[in-house]
């Protein structure tokens, strides 16, 4: 499969609810191999700023993106996309790219426009960036960076106006990969081993077991990802974990949210004497944390659960928990940028209900003089701040722990907590709060 018709693919599917990752990872290997960093680049570019291209689209296309048909308006959606961030590739062979992809879907009804409006875009559309780009409304700034706009409102309530267009930049910002070394991996090597296989990467000089890199391969593809040695995460990510097992020396764990199982797999290895127990609603995501503990070969301390947190029961008291709340994801939006665009105030409000029952849930099974960390990758205090506020006024056993490292990035929460600013490419949006219960 070719690397143009690829991208049609994966984001026809995102359009129909589906994940860019999950998309790319199913037909990964069809891919020529050439055209693979393409494909990804496309898609995530596209995805990014989604509502910029479509004003863009709405400026230069004389009929309305609803009227075309699906194939057209995504061939449309990522030749904007391709047009404006991807300065290295030459226009026609853009055009003539998707022009052939969508004759090989079939649908050949509309290539006239699509080769009309991309020459279009790409000859006047320069000037309406820019002015965007430029503007002092907080609105442009939100459509340029491809932020939705009541999220941006958001945040200068909660914020400042001044402060708000400051975060909407930095959320609209490329991410790059970081990669979390395992215990044992002498970092310097595996720089060298990384870098002779094409790559760039360097030490990062915030986290002594990290490695950042200036692009991002896929996770398969990264030396010694098979055997265990590496894995893609964000520094944030890495902080959390760390964070827990700067206070919590081993016992027993409990992974209340564990997700796909990337923050277990880091407490197995950081605490080779704990034992964890790790549950998630979703049975895939189980299967999923089950691979990551066998390919960090902890398998044999780590047991997992499938069911409700507010409801399962941990086979002893745990001495430490981790609840990685289930949030809006607005701190990783430009990694995960189709997320941005189905979520909605009401859906951060029902968030912060869930949230406060599930710490309520893990305030009550934590054993006496034990840790518990409450986390989110959300930048909304409705998510962070206001739920362990609430927690801890009705919790007077609960006392909040500092935080065990600094950095320009990282901010008191108000009041509780501290909030990670995503400066960096590698440093996503995050929130964490460790809290101990008095004995």
């Amino acid at each position: 499969m070719r690397g143009l018709e690829a991208a049609l693919s994966i984001y026809g599917e995102v359009q129909k609810g589906g994940f860019a990752s999950e998309a790319l990872r199913k037909i990964y290997s069809d891919i020529a191999p050439g055209d693979r960093k393409l494909v990804g680049t496309l898609v995530y570019c596209t995805l990014r700023r989604q509502t910029l291209w479509k004003a863009v689209l709405l400026k230069y296309c004389r009929r309305q993106p609803r009227a075309l048909p699906q194939t057209t308006a995504n061939a449309l959606m990522i030749g904007i996309a391709g047009i404006a961030e991807l300065r290295h590739f030459v226009l026609p062979v853009l055009v003539n790219g998707l022009v052939q992809a969508i004759k090989n879907s079939g649908d050949v009804r509309d290539i006239g426009l699509v080769n009309a409006v991309l020459h279009t875009v790409a000859d006047e559309s320069a000037g309406f960036l820019e002015s965007l780009k430029r503007s002092s409304a907080l609105r442009d700034q939100a459509l340029y960076w491809g932020v939705p706009g009541w999220a941006a409102a958001q945040w200068s309530k909660e914020l400042s106006i001044a402060e708000a267009k400051k975060l909407v930049r930095a959320v609209g910002m490329k991410t790059y990969l970081s990669l979390r070394l395992s215990r044992g991996v002498e970092r310097e090597e595996y720089i060298k081993r990384y870098n002779a296989s094409g790559r760039r990467g360097w030490a990062s000089p915030f986290l002594e077991f990290s490695v950042r890199t200036a692009a991002n391969p896929y996770p398969v593809d990264l030396p010694g990802f098979g055997e265990g040695m590496v894995m893609p995460q964000s520094e944030s990510s890495m902080l959390a974990a760390d964070l827990l097992a700067g206070y919590a020396k081993g016992g027993r764990i409990l992974d209340m949210c564990c997700g796909r199982g990337v923050k277990t797999g880091q407490l197995a290895d950081t605490m080779p004497g704990a034992r964890i127990e790790a549950w998630d609603l979703s049975e895939k995501k189980i299967n999923a944390a089950r691979f990551e503990v066998v390919r960090m070969k902890a398998e044999s301390r780590v047991e997992f659960k499938s069911g409700d947190a507010l409801e399962l029961v941990p086979d002893e008291e745990p001495d430490a928990i981790l609840l990685d709340a289930p949030c809006s994801g607005s701190g990783t939006w430009g990694r995960h940028p189709e997320s941005k665009w189905r979520m909605s105030p009401e859906q951060i409000q029902k968030n912060g209900d869930l949230q406060r029952k599930l710490l309520e849930r893990a305030a009550s099974l934590l054993k006496p003089g034990g840790f518990l960390l409450y986390s989110t990758c959300s930048l909304f205090r409705e998510e962070n701040e206001k739920v362990v506020a609430d927690v801890m006024g009705r919790h007077p056993e609960l006392l909040e722990m500092p935080h065990l490292r600094n950095a320009a990035f990282m901010n008191k929460g108000k009041p509780y907590g501290t909030v990670i600013f995503p400066a960096l490419p590698w440093v996503d949006g995050f929130y964490t709060a460790l809290l101990t219960k008095r004995k």
